[in-house]
């Protein structure tokens, strides 16, 4: 599923980049993520976020409709503290392709504002459950006899795969820096039979080359 989702998304970057070159930017954003989980007991949990990006602009004129891509690794997962007992942190590491339609408004040469929204498809790559107890950090393999492994993904852990929505807002400058603000949906329950699924708040900063 992996490969399929990989290479179903860089035919679709090559395709346009083949037809559309004047109309089509590539940059780099990264920032932080504040991820948790739809089930009560969790905490959000900091995160990150880094990658590349392209926009395709649907119009001629400065101000008009875009697509916007990217491919991103990002850290999720949430985390239950409680207090000098015990806690427990969730990592999970994703492939992340949001895929948006926007719109962007110059408000002058050197600043435009600019908003879209679009699905993302995500691929869990590798992360751990992590817990610790009285002080010491442990895998959770080592808590009586249980013999979870490392791997967060799998039959016993999340599921692979996510999908969702997405919302961005944000601003650019000199038509090369944004900075913006944006909030995941996840509509897919990433472990079985708990409802649980992805919320993530992300904050970036980019750069168009």
């Amino acid at each position: 599923m992996k490969k399929v989702l990989l290479f179903f998304a860089l035919v679709a970057i090559s395709v346009v980049s083949i037809n559309a070159q004047d109309n089509l930017k590539w940059g780099v954003m990264a920032g932080m993520n504040v991820s948790k989980y739809t089930i009560t007991g969790f905490d959000s949990r900091i995160g990150f976020h880094a990658g590349v990006k392209a926009e395709l602009g649907l119009s001629q004129e400065a101000s008009g409709a875009y697509m916007d891509f990217a491919a991103l690794l990002t850290l999720k997962g949430a985390k239950i503290d409680a207090g000098s007992l015990a806690s427990f942190k969730m990592n999970p590491y994703y492939l992340e392709v949001p895929v948006h339609i926007g719109y962007k408004y110059a408000v002058n040469d050197d600043f435009a504002l600019f908003g879209s929204a679009g699905p993302y498809i995500a691929v869990g790559l590798f992360g751990k459950f992590k817990a610790k107890v009285d002080g010491d950090l442990v895998d959770l393999e080592e808590f009586g006899g249980n013999s979870m492994s490392e791997d967060i993904f799998g039959d016993d852990g999340l599921k692979r795969f996510d999908f969702g929505l997405g919302l961005k807002a944000g601003v650019e400058f000199s038509k090369k820096y944004q900075v913006a603000i944006s909030y995941d949906f996840g509509l897919v329950e990433v472990a079985k039979d708990l409802g649980m699924k992805n919320r993530n708040l992300m904050l970036s900063l980019g750069y168009m080359f």
